[in-house]
């Protein structure tokens, strides 16, 4: 996939943003023109109450120093107005396909050849129509508490526990553990405090060996400080592994690899590894993102040895180049497992992600090659999650053929 630069995404968020809000002030108004609020009230102090409510839309590029430290302004100001964003832009999505659903209903009873004698329709009654605009506002507030809710629970990590039986894997590694975050997005929605969180929680597991395959940061090289900080003290027996993401790629790749590697993690991009695990061979695998990735040079440096493969890829987009490299497991990340899942039907999630990647997370299989794709645990766009808590992953290696 092209590489696409992170002003790209603002501009996109910036044009949803602001659609978002024209569409909010239009059905604001047609709603209030039936109230006794009066046309002056409609026409000067509504688009005042507008620019007001969007004012930390403003401040978050003007001074976002204000955002990365806990407080009044963060807690009480910025959190509700992302609430308040994550609602108008569900507003906006719901009316684009009740829209669409209008036009195809419309023609397509145009293209009826037969049609039934049409009545007089029969207008609607004002108690009908009372209920109908008390019932949108209620359904409006509550999805904006829901919405506060989502951001303010969207730290609530989940440590999901996954065995992987790998044909490849020595009989002496069976029972290998493995940790891995992903995408920790360091910056407004990540501080250092929370990250620290997330070290320590890692730490807990007790894990063999610490895997984190890329977006340290959100889009600036300064975010990899306090991130490099906070996971200075990750330990396992065998060390911390990474490779970089596409958001690495918005700021300076070769500073934050050599932060990341100041504090003591392995960064391998487009590079190999060849592990000693209590004497047998191990051969870890990290490629750059997207166009940066060298597949062809990983794969010929894996192929050294007779022994398990395993590729550290941020996109599970290039789960294809891992079975043409012979990697018997593929970990990745990026998706964020969807970050706004509307439905989970028998492992099947109704998510805008979905549309973009048929894989969103959890475990997929092509060939003889396993992919692993971790939801993550931080937030772009806006410090939201719904149905698709962050997660902490602990895998346990299992062998086809254990010690006798």
């Amino acid at each position: 996939m092209p590489h696409v630069p992170f002003h790209f995404f603002f501009i996109l968020f910036l044009l949803l943003t602001v659609g978002a809000q024209v569409l909010m002030y239009i059905l604001a108004s047609r709603f209030l023109a039936g109230k006794s609020v009066g046309r002056k009230f409609i026409k000067i102090y509504l688009p005042i109450i507008f620019v007001v409510i969007n004012l930390p839309l403003l401040l978050t590029r003007t001074d976002p120093g204000l955002f990365y430290y806990r407080g009044f302004v963060r807690t009480f100001i910025m959190m509700p107005f992302f609430a308040y964003q994550t609602v108008s832009l569900g507003v906006v999505l719901t009316a684009m396909v009740v829209y669409i659903a209008r036009m195809l209903f419309r023609r397509l009873k145009r293209s009826a050849k037969k049609l039934p004698a049409e009545r007089s329709p029969i207008p609607p009654s004002k108690s009908r129509r009372s209920f109908i605009r008390k019932g949108a506002v209620g359904l409006g507030a509550y999805a904006f508490i829901g919405s506060l809710h989502s951001i303010y629970d969207r730290d609530e990590y989940k440590i999901d526990h996954v065995t992987l039986t790998l044909k490849n894997l020595p009989p002496q590694l069976d029972g290998l553990t493995i940790s891995m975050i992903s995408d920790i997005h360091s910056g407004m929605y990540m501080l250092e405090d929370d990250m620290i969180k997330y070290a320590q929680a890692v730490n807990d597991l007790k894990a063999d060996m610490i895997f984190i395959p890329g977006d340290f940061i959100t889009s600036k090289d300064s975010e990899v400080l306090p991130l490099a900080k906070a996971f200075s003290g990750l330990k396992s027996k065998f060390g911390t592994y990474a490779c970089l993401g596409n958001h690495d790629f918005f700021g300076n790749p070769a500073y934050i690899t050599e932060k990341l590697r100041e504090h003591g993690m392995k960064v391998l991009r487009n590079e190999t590894d060849e592990l000693d695990i209590d004497g047998t061979k191990l051969m870890l695998s990290g490629v750059d993102d997207g166009r940066h990735a060298n597949f062809p040079k990983v794969s010929h440096e894996a192929d050294s040895l007779d022994t398990t493969r395993i590729l550290l890829c941020h996109k599970p987009y290039y789960l294809e180049n891992a079975v043409a490299g012979g990697f018997d497991l593929m970990l990745s990340g990026h998706t964020h497992g969807g970050q706004i899942v509307f439905l989970d039907l028998f492992g099947e999630k109704i998510t805008p992600a979905a549309l973009v990647s048929p894989y969103v997370s959890g475990r997929y299989k092509m060939g003889d090659t396993l992919m692993y794709v971790s939801r993550g645990i931080g937030t772009v766009g806006l410090p939201i999650r719904v149905n698709c808590p962050p997660e902490i992953t602990l895998f346990t290696l299992r062998s086809t053929s254990k010690v006798g």
